[in-house]
C-alpha cells in the first residue's frame, strides 16, 4: 500500500498516482480463465478506480475500462436478466454513443424486459423500457431535457417552461 501525506516524503504526487495506476492495472488484469461474472466485476470496479486517478497521458486506461464493461454487458446478456445489463447501464460507467455493440446490447436489453413486462401484464413498465430502448438506439441520454419543448405538444401550446423566470 502507498502513503502520501500531502507532499512530504521522497515521493512526489505524481509519481504516487503513477505507481497506483500501475498497481490498479496489474490487479484489473485478467488472470487465466477468469470469465465470471465476479471477475467481470472486480475488473470493472478497478477499471473505474483507475480511471479516477490516471492523468490525462494515460487515455488508454479509460478505453479498457470501456472495453471491460462492453465485455460484462455481453456476457450478462448472455447469462443473466436484462435488468442487470440495464443496473449495468444505469451505473453510467460509459455513456451512450461511445461503443455501437455497447449500446445495441443495452437496447435490447430494454426491448427484452418490455415484452417480459408486457406479457407480465405491466403495459407501463413495457412503455418505459421501450421509450427507453428508442432513447439508446438514437445516441439520446437516458434523461428528457427538464426546460425543453415536451414532445407531442403542438406549437401553438408553448407550456413556457422553456424560459426561467
Amino acid at each position: 500500500m502507498l502513503r502520501y501525506g500531502g507532499g512530504e516524503g521522497p515521493c512526489g504526487e505524481e509519481r504516487v498516482d503513477g505507481m497506483l495506476v500501475d498497481l490498479l492495472l496489474d490487479a484489473a488484469r485478467p488472470r487465466g480463465t477468469e470469465s465470471t461474472r465476479a471477475a467481470m466485476e472486480r475488473r470493472v470496479d478497478l477499471l473505474s478506480a483507475t480511471v479516477g486517478v490516471a492523468g490525462p497521458d494515460r487515455g488508454h486506461v479509460k478505453e479498457q475500462r470501456d472495453a471491460a464493461v462492453r465485455e460484462l454487458a455481453e456476457h450478462l446478456q448472455a447469462t443473466a436478466s436484462p435488468s442487470d445489463v440495464i443496473e449495468l447501464f444505469l451505473r453510467d460507467l460509459m455513456r451512450t454513443g461511445v461503443s455501437a455493440r455497447y449500446d445495441q446490447t443495452v437496447q435490447a436489453a430494454y426491448l427484452h424486459r418490455a415484452a417480459a413486462r408486457e406479457e407480465a401484464g405491466d403495459i407501463g413498465g413495457a412503455q418505459r423500457d421501450r421509450v427507453c430502448a428508442e432513447r439508446i438506439g438514437a445516441g439520446l441520454p437516458d434523461q428528457g431535457l427538464l426546460f425543453g419543448p415536451a414532445r407531442g405538444r403542438r406549437r401553438h401550446h408553448d407550456s413556457g417552461q422553456g424560459a426561467l423566470f
